[in-house]
């Protein structure tokens, strides 16, 4: 029996083009489409947030487009004196713990940008607060709700270990 090895490397790329060419276009069908455009939602206290927290107004704007994705906020009620910071969330404000974790482009990926979405927010003599922050890539679904946090409390030396929630807003189509 004579093995013609030319023969080899076609039969392989042959058996290789026959497999799963059909599944490519089945997994894009399956992955959806993000949309571009505007996601809104009002700021509101959040029950657990620290005692003493005012209340806590204001709107969140998540805006998809062909240059990814921008987050702002504009927030009344913050006490000047403190420092607080921003994040999209993965949940909705209602559930159990309002905003559930941080919303992360890769699941397993990192706890800083550009793997998250992180506002710092910058408060006036007044309390009103605002904060932005850009990303090339456009935020999936996962996105839900931005809640911002108590980084330093007034006076504190130090941020909170684990800075608590204090306002979070749905976001929604507008």
């Amino acid at each position: 029996m004579q093995i013609h090895f030319a023969a080899i490397p076609v039969a392989l790329a042959l058996v290789l083009a026959g497999c799963g060419g059909d599944d490519d276009d089945d997994s894009a069908s399956e992955t959806p489409q993000i949309s571009d455009g505007s996601f809104t939602g009002d700021f509101a206290k959040i029950s657990t947030a620290p005692k003493g927290t005012k209340k806590i107004g204001g709107t969140a704007e998540m805006v998809l487009s062909a240059a990814g994705t921008e987050v702002t906020i504009a927030a009344s009620g913050l006490n000047p004196k403190a420092v607080y910071v921003a994040h999209v969330h993965a949940d909705s404000c209602s559930a159990a713990d309002p905003g559930g974790a941080h919303f992360k482009y890769t699941p397993d990926g990192g706890d800083l940008p550009p793997n998250e979405l992180h506002l710092p927010v910058s408060v006036n003599a007044k309390g009103k607060g605002s904060g932005q922050t850009t990303n090339p890539v456009k935020a999936g679904p996962g996105g839900k709700s931005v809640v911002i946090h108590l980084k330093r409390p007034a006076g504190a030396k130090q941020d909170e270990v684990k800075p608590p929630k204090v306002a979070c807003a749905d976001l929604a189509a507008s």
